[in-house]
């Protein structure tokens, strides 16, 4: 993983994160993103509407993520009930609670931290791609507590695993799981497969693409 490459890439999303934040405090209505981070967004909001209860709070592990995932729900549905742990192993300030608007949420850097806590949806937004052995590390998740698994605007492929280097960022290397795969693995831990969107292929972003490359988003529940 080209650590250099997401510490700068985080680190850029500050301004639209700020702006956002300022448009959803003055607004009634959610900020609009470009591309596909409408669809996207859209899919985690609705999960996260879901499973929403009255007499609990939720706590959601956004995995290899940044704030910026967060802060456009505010004024899509009610968050005042959910508690959001970001997962960036390249975050260099002290991991504390923070909130912007009523998001509550703290950044992780320590892998080891988040498999030993239990979350009611781990949320995948385009991260496992950019993870070795992926379909093996999975298994070091707290799965058994947790209901939801929720994968964005993430290439799949229909056949076999492989890797291919990204078309928009030249540094950065694609590992394309193989859907099927990923199904077993989690069809043999009680996951059932309740939705499945696809995004446009300029998406999949792969310099070489084989084997029916998708670029999906999927819902799983136990």
């Amino acid at each position: 993983m080209n650590s250099k490459y997401w510490q700068k890439y985080n680190l850029n999303k500050k301004k639209i994160i700020k702006k956002i934040t300022q448009f959803n405090r003055k607004n009634n209505v959610n900020f609009v993103e470009a591309g596909h981070f409408n669809h996207t967004r859209d899919i985690l909001a609705l999960s996260i509407a879901t499973i929403t209860s009255k007499n609990k709070n939720l706590q959601i592990l956004d995995y290899g993520s940044n704030p910026l995932s967060l802060v456009n729900l505010i004024n899509k549905i009610n968050t005042k009930k959910i508690f959001f742990t970001i997962y960036d192993p390249f975050y260099k300030s002290k991991e504390n609670k923070r909130k912007i608007n009523d998001i509550h949420y703290q950044i992780i850097k320590s892998e080891n931290k988040i498999f030993r806590k239990k979350y009611d949806l781990i949320h995948f937004g385009s991260s496992i791609q950019y993870q070795d052995n992926f379909l093996e590390k999975i298994n070091n998740f707290n799965l058994k507590n947790t209901k939801y698994i929720l994968i964005t605007h993430t290439p799949f492929s229909l056949l076999k695993s492989y890797s291919s280097k990204q078309t928009n960022h030249p540094n950065l290397v694609q590992n394309i799981y193989s859907f099927s795969k990923l199904m077993l693995i989690l069809k043999k831990k009680k996951y059932k497969l309740i939705f499945k969107s696809r995004n446009e292929d300029k998406y999949i972003a792969c310099r070489t693409k084989k084997f029916e490359t998708y670029s999906f988003n999927l819902l799983f529940k136990k």
